[in-house]
């Protein structure tokens, strides 16, 4: 079975959530997304409220988790992130901690919204939760909240 990195952005940073989704991964470490920004400018009826995205933006960098994960474990993904009507998937380059740069795959919006939505509290704390989960510090808390109070899209 082929063995790909994920990216993980949104409520996929929480183990639990995760877990629950595909089971065990292979591994799990911090990463970074640079060339893209995180906003909330897509809405979720299942988390009722908004839900992070990326959009391009030289400038910026996004924190996740890169999971290494199998293609049937990317394929429960694809199920429930929506695909094809919800959600794409994108190829990127990250950078995980103490693997350097890699090929990635993640997931985006496809009919997100001009404008920022405000995401649920549940949304916004699994978030939170997985980024402490996974070690990140205050300072990456604070981009991530700032982010949900005002998405700014270029």
């Amino acid at each position: 079975m082929e063995e790909l990195w994920y990216f993980a952005y949104g409520w996929s940073l929480d183990k639990s959530l995760m877990k629950k989704c595909i089971g065990d991964w292979l591994d799990a470490r911090r990463a970074e997304l640079r060339g893209f920004k995180l906003v909330f400018n897509a809405y979720s009826k299942s988390w009722r409220g908004g839900v992070a995205n990326l959009v391009e933006d030289e400038a910026s960098r996004v924190y996740g988790v890169a999971y290494k994960i199998t293609s049937e474990q990317l394929r429960k993904l694809d199920r429930f992130e929506g695909l094809p009507s919800r959600a794409a998937r994108i190829s990127v380059e990250i950078s995980v901690k103490d693997v350097g740069r890699v090929k990635a795959i993640t997931h985006i919006a496809v009919n997100p919204r001009s404008g920022w939505i405000v995401p649920s509290k549940d949304y916004l704390s699994a978030m939170l939760k997985g980024l402490k989960q996974h070690g990140f510090g205050d300072d990456v808390l604070r981009e991530v909240r700032r982010a949900a109070r005002a998405s700014t899209i270029p």
